[in-house]
């Protein structure tokens, strides 16, 4: 048997052909998103912006403070809205390419193309979850991959507005009710970069897999979870539909971060965390051998997008260390 350079070949399976390679990659790739488990399409985890070219510039603006008192026909008072924190991100190219021999496509009986290129869907869809996971919630302790724009990482005691009031959204309490009130209270506290509070409503909780059971106990629970007392549990009353996501990403098999697997985090409808895709979305290309010095066709997938923290409001998290 000749050398194999790679690609899908005869050498690696005999029986191979193509057929509507791009109708087979996007319908895994758009398949319906798993109820429980987090997308990096999920509208309130990530913030979805779209834009037409590489770079990304993001400005924190100061917001409008409270309202002023007039009297009647006295002088309009008016506010200075500033911008601050400047950040610009690159989104990032990435692909995949597929040699497929002309021997393989054109003695394909049992339809083995289609399966590689559902394949191809199916990590493509993986590669956006994965990483869109990884380069925000699993990065906020540590800040390894990128910051908040006021160099903090993006759950930290020390975070700055841009008006100078000091914003904690990090804690460390195990989760169970007692802990995960003290972090929804962190959240509804925090004051926004004009000093006011920043209307930070409980909106979602994240978790990784070994935490996902006490997540659903300790929100869904008619009274308090894991307790002798009869109390009303006010996860599943007061706050409305609060989604519960859990994401495998965030597991220690994932994430090398510190305390992976006891980490939580909570979101609310205004926080900043991004992710920004090129208005192209994704595209492909099935290329003829007779521009391949290989006699191969190849299929082609490409994207480019990032994500990113683009502010630390409307977000805290704790280790689940306490």
């Amino acid at each position: 048997m000749a050398n194999i350079t790679g690609g899908h070949t005869e050498g690696f399976s005999s029986a191979a052909a193509q057929t509507e390679l791009d109708t087979i990659l996007f319908t895994e790739f758009e398949r319906e998103e798993s109820p429980d488990y987090l997308s990096s399409r999920n509208e309130l985890f990530f913030k979805q912006i779209s834009r037409d070219r590489k770079s990304f510039i993001w400005q924190e603006w100061s917001n409008v403070g409270e309202y002023e008192e007039h009297e009647e026909q006295e002088d309009i008072k008016r506010t200075d809205v500033r911008t601050a924190n400047k950040t610009t991100v690159n989104l990032v190219k990435r692909m995949k390419s597929i040699p497929v021999s002309s021997e393989m496509r054109a003695d394909d009986v049992h339809d083995t193309d289609s399966v590689l290129v559902r394949n191809l869907g199916d990590r493509l869809r993986l590669t956006q979850d994965k990483r869109a996971v990884l380069r925000t919630y699993a990065d906020g302790f540590d800040g390894n991959v990128r910051n908040a724009p006021d160099g903090k990482s993006l759950y930290n005691n020390l975070h700055t507005t841009i008006s100078g009031d000091k914003v904690d959204n990090l804690e460390t309490g195990s989760l169970n009710p007692d802990n995960l009130d003290i972090l929804v209270q962190s959240l509804t506290n925090q004051v926004a970069h004009d000093g006011e509070l920043g209307s930070f409503v409980f909106g979602g909780i994240l978790v990784p897999p070994a935490r996902y059971k006490t997540a659903k106990e300790t929100m869904d629970s008619e009274l308090v979870a894991n307790s002798a007392e009869n109390n009303m549990n006010i996860f599943s009353t007061v706050y409305g539909t609060v989604a519960i996501k859990m994401s495998q990403f965030l597991g220690s098999g994932q994430n090398s971060a510190t305390n992976a697997d006891t980490s939580y985090y909570i979101v609310s409808r205004e926080h900043q965390i991004i992710r920004a895709t090129h208005t192209e979305g994704v595209t492909t290309d099935l290329i003829e051998p007779r521009f391949s010095n290989t006699d191969s066709w190849e299929y082609r997938a490409r994207y480019r997008e990032e994500t990113f923290p683009g502010a630390f409001h409307g977000t805290a998290a704790a280790t689940g260390t306490a």
